[in-house]
């Protein structure tokens, strides 16, 4: 897939902004408070992984890897859930 001229300016402009990792990581989950170091491990899982390619010619993400432990209570499904459905698998 290429990229659009849009596309490629919206890069641009992001690549400029000084925190942008920190932009990236308060985008995880934005209604879940706190959790920051969990965020930042899930938003570097989500740009992270290798691809696979089927023989059928399809590209597929590869698949994210987390183990969350915690009480009960804290959120770790509910973040789980959030990354599934912003990044679905293929």
């Amino acid at each position: 897939r290429q990229f659009t001229p849009e596309e490629e300016e919206e890069f641009a402009r992001l690549a400029r902004l000084p925190d942008l990792y920190g932009s990236i990581v308060r985008s995880v989950a934005p209604a879940i408070y706190g959790m920051e170091d969990i965020k930042k491990a899930v938003a570097c899982q989500l740009f992270g992984g290798s691809r696979k390619h089927l023989p059928d010619g399809l590209r597929l993400r590869g698949d994210i890897n987390v183990l969350l432990l915690g009480d009960p209570g804290t959120a770790k499904s509910q973040m789980l859930k959030f990354v599934e459905k912003v990044a679905p698998v293929a």
